[in-house]
């Protein structure tokens, strides 16, 4: 499963970095953005597909909360009918969840992409990292001793060992080494195997947005930990929880309210996974991937559930005016019969 997201974060590493190059403007946030736009536009047809299947939904409640009434004291009777019912309406309650599922996929792939842009993202080799590694040790910028079981100075001269050693000791060092080499320009001057363009690539990369959220800080809930650096974890816990906030809002805007009976409190919910498991379900999935992710993935939870929201008006504008002109069709080819 792991070279799988792996392997989509190479994918999605080369996506980000064309976007960067190009209509990103060389902005990481503008580049980011910009992904999710082309993620939305990739998923459009299922996410029709989802929108038509709640609007489906919403007509056959009727009859829905009819078999509620009838067998609500039969729940095995309920559900069998409830089926057969689904199966005459050719209809699948679970097929709205598709989008949902690929977002898992498409989640820890860019968890990849995010926390190590310099291999996933810029494609540089593991050598020149690994290099850039070594010399931030011997800056004092990076420690050796967070290497598990490894000795920093037998695998030092082998960058291959560096790299991968450094990597599974810390998932963050990517990142840190951004930092370290920002602090430090001569890290990347004096570096032998990276390409003046390479050079000059990472000396203008910035994962920082208005110089104050740093998308590459893996948000924190320690106060003991926000408390020793407040200017990096104060704003990435801000990010977290309006990334949190907006994820609730747009799913509670989104979501179909049922016409239930307000005295029938045991009645269920027929929205399938847009019932009310679906709006608690997508923050406490933010809460949970955004505190062991960078700040990168609650920035990038905070566009697509904005943009899910006006494809959801959008669409639905569009379905009722095809609705409507389908009632005008049928009304004026029934007065035709009649005259």
């Amino acid at each position: 499963m792991n070279a799988l997201f792996s392997a989509l974060g190479v994918i999605f590493g080369k996506l980000m970095y064309f976007i960067y190059n190009t209509i990103g403007f060389h902005n990481y946030v503008i580049s980011l953005i910009l992904f999710t736009i082309v993620y939305k536009l990739l998923l459009l047809p299922l996410s029709i597909k989802q929108i038509r299947n709640t609007q489906k939904m919403q007509e056959f409640q009727p009859e829905l909360l009819r078999l509620q009434e009838r067998y609500k004291h039969d729940k095995e009777k309920l559900n069998e009918m409830t089926m057969k019912f689904y199966q005459e309406k050719g209809y699948n309650p679970t097929s709205g969840c598709l989008p949902l599922l690929i977002q898992f996929p498409i989640l820890f792939a860019l968890f990849f992409v995010i926390r190590m842009p310099l291999t996933y993202m810029m494609s540089l080799p593991y050598k020149a990292v690994s290099e850039m590694v070594v010399a931030s040790v011997e800056k004092g910028e990076f420690s050796k001793d967070i290497l598990k079981n490894k000795n920093y100075d037998a695998i030092k001269d082998d960058p291959k060992e560096v790299y991968l050693a450094f990597n599974q000791s810390d998932p963050y060092f990517e990142i840190r080494l951004i930092d370290s080499y920002k602090r430090h320009p001569e890290i990347l001057d004096e570096n032998p195997t990276l390409t003046e363009e390479q050079k000059n690539l990472l000396r203008n990369f910035d994962l920082r947005m208005f110089r104050i959220f740093n998308l590459g800080v893996q948000p924190s809930l320690s106060p003991d930990k926000i408390k020793q650096d407040p200017g990096t974890y104060v704003p990435a816990l801000i990010l977290l929880v309006f990334a949190v906030i907006v994820s609730y809002v747009t799913s509670r805007l989104m979501m179909p309210m049922p016409k239930k009976d307000p005295k029938d409190k045991k009645a269920k919910d027929p929205n399938g996974c847009a019932g009310k498991s679906m709006l608690y379900m997508g923050p406490v999935m933010t809460l949970w991937i955004g505190t062991i992710a960078p700040s990168g993935l609650s920035f990038y939870w905070i566009i697509n559930s904005i943009l899910s929201y006006v494809q959801h008006v959008l669409m639905n504008i569009k379905f009722k005016k095809e609705k409507e002109g389908k009632e005008v069709a049928k009304v004026g080819s029934k007065g035709s019969k009649d005259g």
